[in-house]
């Protein structure tokens, strides 16, 4: 028998094999990293960490409120640039890539916060400086009655894939989220908001009108 028969044959008793025993049945994918509360993620730009989620009413004076009919849903992060030069946030790109609810009734799981703000100012077009952690606010419209105090949100920290050269406008960048890891965390009802405090979304007592 010629050799390259005598390869091809011993090659498709091994295929043979493998299918009737499932050697070549598709590997299943590992699961995603759980993280609990206030663990972190460290991707290839950012490391996040899932510290908090309310629901509140407006920000009035940071001018973030929802349509009528709607609330809002913050999900608090620590958020830390691990790469080498700034991340610039302007009008949705950046860090906003990097969080996402799932399952929350009315917000498609794939939806990118209505706004993201910094929690000790408020600012909503920002700089993330490298080895600067800063405390983010993501925040979606949610539909009233969606949430209640107490309900646990499943909060998905995505990653990105580096990219460079290529074109001239981009250069180096970071393309392509995908998740990650991922949370469960409780949400807390704060009402109108009055008596929540920009540092640690506190309640006092009263506060619902």
């Amino acid at each position: 028998m010629p050799t390259k028969w005598f390869i091809t044959a011993l090659s498709t008793l091994f295929l043979v094999a493998s299918a009737a025993f499932g050697g070549l049945a598709a590997v299943p994918a590992p699961p995603l990293p759980e993280a609990q509360p206030e663990d972190s993620y460290t991707g290839t730009q950012l490391e996040i960490s899932i510290v908090g989620a309310v629901l509140i009413d407006a920000f009035p004076d940071q001018g973030i409120e929802p349509d009528p009919g709607n609330r809002l849903l913050v999900v608090r992060a620590v958020v830390e640039n691990v790469w080498d030069a700034p991340v610039a946030q302007r009008s949705g790109i950046g860090a906003s890539d990097n969080v996402r609810v799932e399952g929350v009734d009315g917000v498609d799981d794939s939806a990118a916060p209505f706004s993201l703000a910094i929690v000790s100012d408020g600012a909503q077009e920002f700089d993330l400086q490298p080895g600067v952690p800063e405390e983010l606010a993501y925040i979606w419209q949610v539909p009233a009655g969606s949430l209640a105090d107490g309900d646990v949100v499943h909060v998905n920290m995505l990653d990105k894939v580096y990219a460079a050269g290529g074109q001239v406008a981009y250069g180096e960048r970071f393309d392509d989220p995908f998740v990650a890891a991922f949370t469960d965390i409780a949400v807390t009802d704060v009402g109108a908001g009055a008596g929540v405090t920009p540092d640690d979304g506190s309640e006092d007592e009263g506060q619902d009108q």
